[in-house]
């Protein structure tokens, strides 16, 4: 979960940095620029990287978790209790400019997305984020410019403070942004999103219960401490029980059922008249036919005609025992005769329609095999494995790893019977996942490329 892993960094970062940064602050606001311009071109270009720097270093750039874990730090400084002397000694004097530096991170990732996302809200009438990113957006930038030293400097400190209350709406906004993305896959199924959300839940959520209960604490001044840290614990606990109910799957998990091909040899199975018997067992059945074909004996009576020849069912036929002999020598040799020129032109017509078939049967274009391809989308990777079998693509499985998978799903449902259907991935893409449905084609174009080699 790259929030878990960013939490960490923004952790050690703050403390690495914090005396130099309260000395000379400008470096890290450039620093910081650097890196918000580079995830704006990043979230725009998807710049072909080994796979460990666009997910160790890009990627908590352009998503947003290394900003959005920097703000934890600045909001936990504030829910702290005053026992923890160190941390808040050490960090505390530099608060203002580590949110400064997390707002700069935050606009590059605002930047980076909003320029693909926003019409994809609206197209999807997903007003809820939409409104939640201006409002976030809106807070943020003026807060931030009040929040530079010689600004702040020159206005009165408490009407300072009174605007810099609108903070803590811009930090409740933070977890509604997030829940907003996440929940609809957590209810799908989605492996990892329900951790995700519980993880947000945890960290924001137990900055609001811990910042009431430093509030109650320090304004109330209660005798025992005993019932506000209960109230505080159950409501956490609440808190995170309710997240894992409210956002578990509804339903199991969406399993890629292959989109099966029908291969030219099924299409001969099924439109072929059903047979009883084996080739070889209809061969030998023609020729006991005919080897057990009558066969005229000629007389030995010079008076023989057509009718002596072949006498009716009724008629009686004498002949001696010579003749009976020299009947049967003839049947015989007769017999034998015929079964060795059927013998051998069956042979020569099976060697013949041997010899035919492997002379018309073509060159198979590609390899049959399955293979595995990979093609940017949107902001994440997507995955086929493609499935060749005599020159026709007959399977088409994958997923992918863009923020938001429906437009993938989308793409997925339309285009893989279509290309199944057309044996070819010029197909017409998906309208309103434009960057999904490139990706799967370019993935079939590279299994074929493979499969041709």
């Amino acid at each position: 979960m790259l929030f878990l892993i960013s939490l960490p960094v923004a952790v050690c970062i703050a403390w690495l940095t914090a005396g130099a940064l309260k000395k000379h602050s400008a470096p890290f606001y450039l620093t910081a620029a650097v890196l918000s311009a580079t995830a704006v071109l990043a979230a725009q270009l998807h710049p072909s990287l080994p796979a460990w720097v666009t997910d160790a270093l890009l990627d908590p750039l352009t998503k947003g978790t290394l900003a959005a874990a920097l703000w934890a730090v600045v909001m936990w400084l504030g829910a702290l209790p005053r026992s923890w002397r160190a941390p808040l000694k050490r960090l505390m004097p530099v608060r203002g400019q580590l949110s400064i530096i997390s707002a700069i991170l935050t606009l590059g990732h605002a930047v980076g997305f909003g320029i693909s996302w926003f019409p994809r809200w609206l197209s999807r009438a997903d007003g809820l984020n939409f409104t939640v990113c201006v409002l976030l957006s809106a807070i943020m930038l003026p807060l931030t410019v009040l929040s530079v030293r010689k600004i702040r400097a020159r206005m009165n400190g408490k009407r300072w403070k009174r605007i810099q209350r609108l903070a803590y709406v811009f930090y409740v906004l933070i977890p509604v942004h997030v829940f907003a993305l996440n929940a609809a896959r957590a209810k799908n199924g989605r492996d990892g999103a329900l951790f995700s959300l519980t993880v947000y839940a945890a960290v924001f959520g137990g900055w609001a219960v811990c910042r009431l209960h430093k509030w109650y604490v320090t304004a109330k001044k209660p005798v025992r401490r005993a019932l506000p840290d209960t109230a505080a614990a159950v409501l956490f606990a609440g808190l995170i029980a309710g997240t894992c109910f409210a956002f578990r799957a509804d339903r199991r998990p969406e399993t890629d059922t292959p989109a099966r091909g029908v291969t030219a040899e099924e299409r001969t199975a099924d439109s072929a008249p059903e047979q009883t018997g084996s080739a070889s067992e209809t061969t030998t059945t023609r020729q006991t036919a005919e080897t057990t074909a009558p066969v005229t004996v000629p007389s030995d009576s010079t008076e023989a005609t057509e009718d002596t020849a072949q006498p009716d069912a009724d008629e009686t036929v004498f002949v001696t025992t010579g003749a009976a002999e020299s009947a049967a020598v003839t049947t015989l040799s007769t017999t034998a005769a015929v079964s060795a020129t059927v013998t051998a032109a069956t042979t020569e017509a099976v060697t013949a329609a041997t010899t035919t078939e492997s002379t018309a049967a073509p060159a198979l274009k590609y390899r049959n095999g399955s293979y595995e391809v990979s093609a940017m989308g949107y902001d994440g990777m997507v995955r086929l494995t493609v499935t060749v079998e005599n020159d026709r693509i007959t399977e088409i499985t994958g997923d992918t790893d863009e923020e938001d998978d429906s437009f993938f799903r989308d793409a997925k449902t339309r285009m893989i019977p279509a290309i199944l259907a057309a044996q070819s991935p010029d197909v017409d893409g998906v309208s309103g996942a434009t960057y999904s449905s490139a990706a799967i084609r370019k993935c079939v174009e590279q299994a074929l490329a493979l499969a041709a080699n």
